[in-house]
């Protein structure tokens, strides 16, 4: 029973997400995220302060692909050698799923970075949408919930995913700050993951539902 509800929420959750991303989409397509855009750019502009400044340029780090793609790799084989193929295979499906996606939509889009203030070298690829917040939200977020199973009897296990959380929109939202990608990559970007986690979480309940059901036939049939 408890299942069940818990695979409910998933769906209510990449269901919404699925439609953020199909909201997104239409906006921009429509040439309508310009004000956000630009209210963006304001607000990071009145808030910026060196302090700042050093921390979003250390974030923004763990959301490119020199740390992503060493980490994900390790992570693989390390699940691979314990013994761990189902959460070396969500590795997979949301770090490798994700870039694949966002390469493809970059060079569909074909939208180019900001010409404004960047605060660090523009990145040669397009900037719709944004990868570190499609890539990297999903995959921390994923990293987080296996921790969180992990250590599910310990107190602390009850934050890990919500300072993955916080971290994650972090990291994003450097990319804005930093002038590097448009308001509307960065949540383009991030719903699009957070609609892949979701679908990926319900793809992992159902799988582990049946599994149970082949190891414990006799308490399906009470």
């Amino acid at each position: 029973m408890r299942s069940r509800k818990n695979e409910t929420c998933l769906i209510v959750w990449a269901f919404l997400f699925a439609i953020l991303s199909a909201v997104m989409l239409i906006l921009y397509t429509r040439n309508a995220v310009s004000k956000m855009d630009e209210a963006a750019f304001a607000l990071v502009a009145d808030i910026r302060t060196d302090g700042l400044t050093v921390l979003f340029h250390f974030l923004t780090h763990f959301g490119g692909g020199t740390v992503l793609a060493p980490l994900g790799v390790v992570l693989v084989i390390a699940f691979f050698i314990k013994g761990h193929r189902d959460k070396a295979m969500l590795v997979i499906l949301t770090l490798g799923v994700c870039e694949l996606v966002n390469e493809v939509m970059k060079l569909m889009f074909a939208r180019t970075r900001p010409d404004g203030l960047h605060l660090i070298d523009l990145p040669t690829s397009f900037s719709f949408p944004s990868g570190h917040a499609m890539v990297g939200s999903a995959f921390y977020l994923m990293l987080a919930y296996l921790i969180s199973r992990w250590g599910q009897e310990k107190r602390w296990s009850h934050y890990v995913q919500p300072v993955a959380l916080i971290f994650i929109v972090m990291v994003a939202g450097s990319r804005v700050y930093l002038g590097v990608h448009y308001l509307s990559d960065v949540l383009t970007g991030f719903a699009l993951s957070m609609f892949w986690y979701f679908v990926v979480r319900i793809g992992l309940a159902r799988w582990e539902g049946r599994r149970h059901t082949l190891t414990h036939p006799l308490q399906q049939s009470q």
